[in-house]
């Protein structure tokens, strides 16, 4: 019966086969980024993720935005005026959580850490009457530092590890950068995608009749988004609420058809929107600007209005206009930052040295990434963080009325085409699943170019055929036989592609550890079968004594199982206490060697059998 009959190494081919086809996946796309990094092999590699150094990146330099304060002076009954009054106000107001660090009920004071950047004149407008930000005696500045808690940053981290990489197979890494900036290096995703997912709290908001009804803890689950029967460019993510969160929404929108209800995600609450008044000569006619109010205000196309809820000032493109510095200056201590709709180069160097000398001023720029020109609504709305309004249609508001409980609500997002608006509403669940405790800004974005590429991948094929060549060689020489050189060659081939079609298969990202890793699976199965193929072969030997080829065998695999064991308690070990590249070498590691000692080590030792008892039938007969 022919060796390749029997079942374990009949099955070899076979997975061989698929992994092959795991690897290559006609069926995917070809990845643009892998394609220009290492050309032509791209078409045959599409099951396979590649990591920074293969295809490139992104490196993000991430700020994360909080504040430690002191209070004093709270008013008596101290536990019950700061847990019942103090932390409900400031978290209604700042709209960011408010962690405890220390309360001392004795003396009035109270250290808390919120989660966005804010001022004394802030703070005490806000607590008035019930307590005040203290003031360092010393200095006579209030006692509020720029500072974030060990514990608070490593959440955001952890957050924001989950929505780059939620599997850990993505290669992502990331570490702390002194005491409140986090560098994360990301393969496979321009600055622009990564921005999406690392620079957005993921704070949602829901406005009914001007007034903010829902937040983000009112929300159960985000579910998957899904073409918008609205347009031909939109998609719909839709959300469900709580209970409570439903049942509060149902109330406030009973018998009140053809309503408004605004959603807002990260909605600048610190911020002021100054534009160029050249802008409202291209608004449309359903969405203006109210210079009494100091804000843009959209209409729906029954009629009814509503507030963007930002507030904005216009002034001229090379000089701040009057009313424009009165407004700033008086905003001045409440609001910290001006959203300037454009380039810092579209206005004089006098308006930025005036928006600088109170605010830190952030661009938001009119083309995007594509190249395109933004609307003007587009344009505003995207300043606002406001990302769709949802009408109460009559049927909805009469059921309301009637006593039914709607927990299904739905963001509507448009862009220039339904693939466009499918990632970013994609995104956009993420954001909303994974919230961040903290407000953050990005301090530097910047591509990572592919350190290597096609010579990369011409050296290591090159280097890959020598050394098969030379292992080959080596063989021979040892055992004299041809057949023995070229089974450990091809179940070095099988081995590699079975490793890279299970990488494939679960996602694992390919860089250089795993490229290391890979190797090191390998130079251990050449180890392991050689300890094979000289136990099989010592059968021939008079000390050989009486013991059976497959005692032989078993003898063999002892010692085999043994090493495997070792290796791969270490490397779990590794995997367990090390991330980024430290567990991807762990883990290919494994995923090898336990592919090896199930799979290709056995098939060997079935072959080899087979070659030795070939040649002793031969010697036998002849």
């Amino acid at each position: 019966m022919s060796v390749f009959k029997e079942r374990r190494i009949a099955l070899l081919p076979l997975t061989v086969f698929l992994c092959v086809i795991l690897v290559w996946s006609p069926w995917k796309a070809v990845d643009s980024k892998v394609e220009t990094a290492v050309g032509w092999p791209a078409q045959y590699t599409r099951g396979l993720r590649f990591g920074v150094d293969i295809i490139g990146g992104s490196r993000i330099i991430l700020a994360l935005e909080a504040s430690q304060v002191t209070f004093e002076n709270i008013q008596d009954n101290v536990e019950n005026t700061w847990w019942g009054k103090i932390i409900p106000q400031l978290e209604d107001n700042l709209y960011v959580s408010v962690n405890t660090i220390s309360l001392d009920p004795s003396a009035g004071v109270a250290v808390a850490e919120i989660g966005r950047p804010i001022t004394e004149n802030l703070i005490n407008a806000i607590i008035e009457g019930l307590g005040n930000v203290a003031v360092d005696p010393q200095t006579g500045k209030p006692k509020i530092e720029k500072k974030i808690s060990d514990a608070t940053r490593d959440e955001v981290i952890s957050i924001l590890g989950l929505r780059v990489d939620p599997t850990g197979l993505r290669g992502a890494q990331f570490r702390s950068l002194g005491a409140n900036l986090v560098l994360y290096e990301i393969p496979g995703l321009l600055p622009e995608e990564a921005e999406t997912l690392l620079g957005k709290p993921g704070r949602l908001e829901i406005f009914f009749e001007d007034e903010v009804l829902l937040r983000g803890e009112d929300i159960v689950s985000v579910d998957a988004p899904y073409p918008s029967r609205e347009g031909p460019q939109t998609a719909d993510l839709p959300f469900r609420l709580t209970d409570d969160g439903a049942k509060r929404f149902s109330d406030a929108a009973a018998n009140k058809a053809n309503y408004p209800t605004a959603i807002y995600v990260d909605r600048p609450t610190d911020a002021i929107i100054v534009f160029n008044n050249e802008i409202l000569d291209e608004l449309p006619t359903f969405l203006e600007y109210d210079p009494d109010e100091k804000m843009f205000k959209g209409t729906t196309d029954k009629g009814m209005e509503y507030s963007l809820g930002v507030p904005a000032i216009g002034t001229a493109q090379d000089e701040l206009s009057p009313q424009a510095q009165e407004f700033l200056e008086n905003q001045a201590g409440f609001k910290l930052k001006v959203r300037l709709l454009g380039e810092l180069e579209d206005f004089s160097s006098s308006v930025v040295e005036n928006l600088s000398e109170f605010y830190t001023v952030v661009s938001i720029p009119r083309q995007t990434t594509e190249g395109t020109k933004k609307s003007a609504e587009e344009w505003i709305k995207e300043a606002c963080g406001l990302k769709s309004v949802v009408i109460i249609t009559p049927e909805l508001a009469a059921d309301f009325a009637a006593g039914k409980i709607s927990k299904d609500l739905r963001i509507t997002i448009t862009r220039a085409s339904l693939d466009d608006a499918i990632n970013e509403a994609r995104n956009l669940r993420l954001v909303l699943s994974e919230r961040l405790p903290v407000e953050i800004t990005i301090e530097s974005d910047t591509p990572i170019e592919a350190r290597l590429g096609v010579e990369f991948l011409k050296q290591v094929l090159i280097a890959g055929v020598v050394a098969l060549i030379g292992v080959w060689i080596l063989v021979y020489l040892r055992y004299r036989h041809l057949l023995i050189g070229l089974a450990i060659i091809g179940i070095m081939i099988c081995e590699l592609l079975i490793t890279l079609g299970a990488a494939s298969l679960i996602g694992w990202t390919i860089g250089l550890p795993e490229l290391g890793a890979l190797i090191i699976v390998i130079g251990t199965g050449i180890d392991h079968q050689i300890i094979i193929t000289d136990e099989v072969l010592r059968g021939g030997l008079p000390q050989a004594g009486k013991i059976s080829l497959s005692g032989r065998v078993s003898r063999a695999f002892s010692v085999i199982f043994a090493a495997a064991a070792t290796t791969i308690a270490a490397m779990v070990m590794l995997a367990l206490i090390g991330f980024g590249a430290m567990s991807g070498f762990a883990i290919i590691t494994i995923v090898g060697m336990l592919i090896a000692v199930l799979v290709t080590r056995p098939a060997y030792a079935r072959i080899v059998s087979a070659i030795v008892m070939r040649r002793q039938s031969k010697v036998t007969s002849s």
